[in-house]
């Protein structure tokens, strides 16, 4: 795609701002813009960071991420950022994730910042349309608070986003035309685009035992509570005629992992049995083939792993991941799966 004419002039006017938000519909241009424009500030000598926060079509970083990369001059694509930070989210669109993902987007523009980058450039979604595309975006612009906000529009589409910030002098706001391409991608391409991409991230991947007893397990958060002895274990599958693989007490909660969704009628027994308690019920599928995300110890995102098994007695997590085994310090389970092959 050839640059538009104002795209040059938005680069100068990024000159003067620290950390910049882009925003815009799908396909009207906006992560070529924000290529161009990283890539131009890089050239005039600022050291630049990209946060990519569109988690299903990820340039930088694997999809359901929000990725933080290196720019260090021109480049023809997003991609050839090198990754120096990542946030796992684990869904690939925001809608029911829209709280971890405007955190994944402000924590990483703040280690961008920490590590002394003169501009953060912040990529965001095609979503803009509805409240939740409103949310969306107002809630990251709150977050990241930038100086400057590029807006590519068509057709004042964006400007329900825009209208708080006009009466202020923080965050200007300078509107580009639409630069898109002649042809939108279906939702079909878009989801290819992502196996693509996933399977690349985990072509050197291999199968790593978690311990969840040193291990945190944070989402779904297991093994924080009182495990229940085998003979409440029996007793427990006894009342719902099904197998517990693992039960805990926190409080008034009973948390339990089945092999299957507990059905309505396993429900009411449960709350005639156990009066006091709300019940939280997990499945296998919760478990199998889903998207992982491994943590240090500072709970920074290492990377992805998928879930191939879990043995919830011995405490064992079985994922396929690029990471090391040992540089884990916790993991968060994701809602988006894998399919087999």
């Amino acid at each position: 795609m050839s640059p538009d004419p104002s795209w040059e002039a938005a680069v100068r006017r990024a000159e003067a701002a620290r950390v910049l938000f882009v925003i815009g519909e799908t396909d009207t241009g906006k992560t070529s813009f924000t290529t161009y424009l990283a890539g131009g500030l890089a050239s005039r000598g600022f050291s630049v960071a990209v946060v990519d926060a569109d988690l299903g079509q990820s340039a930088i970083g694997p999809p359901t991420t929000v990725g933080l990369g290196r720019i260090t001059g021109p480049v023809e694509r997003l991609g050839e950022a090198e990754v120096v930070g990542l946030f796992f989210v684990g869904a690939t669109s925001p809608q029911g994730h829209l709280l971890p993902t405007v955190i994944g987007t402000k924590k990483l523009v703040e280690k961008a910042l920490r590590l002394g980058f003169d501009k953060v450039v912040v990529d965001t979604s095609g979503l803009i349309h509805g409240e939740l595309g409103r949310l969306l975006k107002q809630h990251k612009i709150e977050a990241v608070g930038p100086d400057l906000v590029l807006c590519l529009q068509r057709n004042g589409e964006c400007e329900h986003i825009l209208r708080p910030y006009l009466a202020g002098a923080r965050p200007e706001v300078l509107r580009l035309a639409s630069a898109g391409t002649s042809r939108r991608r279906s939702q079909e391409e878009r989801r290819q685009h992502r196996e693509r991409s996933l399977q690349a991230y985990f072509h050197d991947a291999k199968p790593v035992q978690l311990d969840l007893g040193r291990v945190a397990l944070c989402q779904p958060a297991l093994y924080v509570g009182q495990a229940l002895s085998p003979r409440q274990l029996e007793e427990l599958a006894g009342s719902i005629d099904d197998m517990v693989l693992w039960a805990e007490r926190r409080g008034n909660e009973l948390v339990l992992v089945t092999p299957d969704p507990l059905r309505e009628g396993q429900l009411r027994q449960l709350g005639r049995r156990h009066e006091d308690a709300v019940v939280t019920n997990y499945s296998l599928d919760d478990f199998q083939g889903a998207l992982a995300g491994l943590e240090d110890a500072e709970r920074e995102t290492l990377g992805l792993g998928i879930v191939r098994g879990v043995d919830f007695g011995q405490k064992v997590l079985t994922v396929e991941t690029p990471v090391p085994e040992a540089a884990g310090a916790a993991v968060r389970i994701g809602r988006h799966k894998i399919r087999p092959g």
